[in-house]
């Protein structure tokens, strides 16, 4: 076929023939009951799975109420008070009224049981705050140390917990506490009554007109009755003709006064004073003047009489008067009073000194001025006698001495202090009655400052430094105070930190040893405890010595804090959480700055009246006693602390508190183990 044809060619359709089914085999039927039970194991055989790979997880809330749902994972069965849950991560979401919501992820491990603790953060609450009396422009509020506006003032947001709450009025005296806050949105009304900061001063002028000023500012004339603040101010009279009268007035609150009736006087004439001896009293018209030589300003008047006396002088009285603009000089001269003293010394041979002039041999009489000489008494091999006397006119004195050897006068003296192994100073002390502890009603007042009347009559020893770390280092070369946030606890210099109260009651057994003296300490059934009875060796302070020595220093009166009765400290009180250690503190004195992050040297702020340093501020102190909150209501004498306890009191405020109930003197804390704010001090009996 040509090539043409091929393409020429034309499809024919064919008749279409459907294919035959062949059967084969016989149809599948499927049995229902068969079916069900299969599926019922296939349940079983599940959930057996999940019973032997789940594990019993218990989620415990604070507060418990809180509503607990859980997603995410595979799915959980409640058995009990635990969630069925196999191992994986889940989300949990609690929520309770007060409370912010929790919503955090669950890591299930492989754990068999498992329990995961939340405590939720209560909502903020609202503190509503008023004054008695209602002040006209409204008296300042400050909660922890920031102002949150003037009453009455109702705060919406104030964090739960206790909070430091300070009012303040130009007019009425500041008034600080500590408010718990419930938190929860839960409302408080919170009342205080301010106590008047300002009291009433009559002032009277003969003659009367004078103009009254106060501190520069001219507020009334006399006859006045003026109101000031408390405090000191300078008050002037002044009235034309007539000499300007001032004088200095402290203000107590509410203590009004009535200032005696000011005679004011016209001033003229000058009146110079010389006398041979020198250093003679000057009283002209029953008004003392001072010592010569000297210079007065007198008023104008006629014959005032002009007395001068020195002690071992008669007296010279004359009469005298001044002119206006007149300068009159005197020159007096004071004839001697003279007494005898008879001295008689044993054994013979020595020298008497007086006035630190030497007389000779010691037996001898001498006539002396008729006032106070030092007597000073020498002799080769003996201890020196020193005293003072006072010569009588036309009484002779006897004076007998018998000297003693230097071991008999060094036994009979007692050492004001004494220096231990280590180089540390322990000043002499002598106690009395105190109250320890703080009354319910006082600001800031803690539950375990219980008030305990004290008797102390043994007296001691007590270190005027806190211990350094190169005194401990001594006992222990390989200690390392530490570090906290930046602050360097480690220097040479500064208290020791991070020891034990078992590492502290150590090294004073160490110390004793090391100066020959018996130990203080002995350990029965494991722990440590004063040896009874009491042995000289060094110990920790008791507490009531601590209270002693602290807030007792200055006198029978204690302030709250050690610089006074209201924050803030002032500058220099002492190294307590100032602003640069705000990022390392959760509370600290705003505006306070002690230049030290950290500790500073022992010894750097200035000591009290008996001589010992940073008892408050710079390191808490390691205390003897047991920490016990038990009332006792009978009078304790020289006690020890309790018998029994698990922890030790731990006193004084350190750099690490900035609160307003941390820096009272009655701040007490406990504890056991080294801490980097706790260092302590050594102490011992006299005998």
């Amino acid at each position: 076929m040509s090539e043409q044809d091929q393409n020429n060619q034309v499809i024919q359709p064919t008749t279409f023939t459907r294919a035959e089914q062949t059967t084969s085999g016989r149809r599948l039927k499927i049995n229902p009951l068969t079916t069900s039970i299969g599926l019922v194991f296939l349940i079983l055989a599940l959930a057996a799975a999940f019973m032997f790979n789940a594990r019993a997880v218990k989620f415990i809330t604070t507060p418990p109420e809180a509503i607990i749902t859980i997603s995410g994972g595979l799915p959980t069965y409640m058995l009990g008070d635990r969630y069925l849950m196999q191992p994986g991560e889940y989300q949990l979401r609690a929520i309770a009224e007060g409370y912010h919501e929790l919503d955090v992820t669950v890591i299930v491990g492989p754990d068999a049981e498992q329990d995961f603790v939340y405590e939720m953060t209560k909502l903020p609450g609202i503190l509503k705050i008023t004054t008695l009396p209602e002040t006209s422009n409204g008296a300042e509020v400050l909660i922890d140390q920031v102002s949150v506006g003037q009453t009455p003032i109702t705060i919406d947001e104030v964090a739960a917990g206790p909070r430091d709450i300070e009012i303040k009025h130009p007019r009425f005296l500041a008034y600080q506490t500590e408010v718990v806050v419930d938190g929860m949105r839960k409302q408080q009304d919170v009342e205080f009554t301010l106590d008047p900061a300002w009291a009433n001063v009559t002032v009277t002028s003969l003659p009367e007109g004078a103009a009254v000023i106060v501190d520069g500012e001219e507020v009334a004339s006399t006859p006045a009755d003026i109101e000031l603040i408390m405090g000191s101010h300078e008050v002037r009279l002044r009235k034309p003709g007539y000499k300007i009268w001032q004088s200095d007035v402290v203000i107590e609150p509410q203590v009004d006064q009535v200032l005696p009736e000011i005679v004011l006087i016209k001033s003229d004439g000058k009146l110079q004073i010389k006398s041979d001896p020198e250093g003679a009293n000057v009283t002209i018209a029953g008004r003392y003047y001072g010592q010569t030589p000297l210079s007065v300003i007198v008023p104008p008047g006629d014959d005032y009489e002009l007395l001068v006396t020195r002690a071992g002088y008669n007296p010279l009285s004359r009469r005298i008067s001044i002119a206006p603009e007149e300068d009159t000089s005197l020159s007096l001269r004071l004839n001697p009073i003279v007494g005898t003293i008879r001295v008689a010394t044993s054994p013979a041979g020595a020298t008497l000194i007086i006035d630190g002039e030497e007389r000779g041999e010691a037996n001898q009489s001498v006539e002396l001025t008729a006032r106070r000489h030092d007597i000073r008494i020498e002799l080769p091999g003996y201890a020196p006698f020193t005293t003072e006397v006072v010569p009588q006119p036309g009484l002779a004195q006897q004076l007998n001495v018998v000297l003693q050897t230097h071991a008999e006068a060094k036994a009979a003296s007692i050492p004001q202090q004494v220096v231990t192994a280590t180089g540390d100073v322990l000043r002499f002390i002598i106690p009395d009655r105190l109250k320890m502890g703080a009354p319910r009603r006082e600001p800031g007042r803690r539950s375990n400052e219980i008030e305990k009347d004290v008797v102390l009559t043994k007296p001691f020893y007590l270190a005027e430094k806190e211990l350094s770390n190169f005194s401990f280092k001594q006992f222990d070369p390989g200690h390392d105070s530490g570090l906290l946030g930046r602050a360097l606890l480690s220097e040479d210099d500064r208290p020791v930190v991070n020891v034990s109260w078992d590492q502290a009651v150590r090294f004073c057994n160490w110390l004793s040893e090391a100066d020959g003296l018996p130990v203080a300490y002995e350990q029965k059934e494991g722990r440590w405890q004063l040896i009874q009875p009491a042995t000289t060796g060094y110990r920790l302070p008791t507490e009531a010595e601590w209270a002693w020595a602290s807030r007792y220093a200055g006198g029978p009166t204690p302030n709250r804090f050690p610089w006074g009765n209201n924050m803030p400290p002032p500058t220099g009180a002492g190294n307590f959480a100032d602003d640069s250690a705000a990022n390392m503190v959760p509370y600290h004195v705003k505006g306070y700055n002690d230049n030290f992050r950290g500790p500073a040297p022992s010894g750097t702020f200035p000591a009290n009246e008996l001589g010992i340093y940073d008892l408050a501020g710079n390191v808490s102190e390691w205390i003897n006693d047991k920490y016990s909150v038990a009332l006792v209501r009978e009078e304790l004498t020289d006690p020890i602390g309790p018998e029994t306890g698990d922890y030790h009191v731990i006193r004084g405020s350190n750099y690490t508190h900035g609160r307003f109930s941390e820096l009272r003197w009655t701040f007490r804390d406990y504890g056991l183990d080294p801490r980097p704010d706790v260092g302590f001090r050594v102490a011992r009996y006299l005998e």
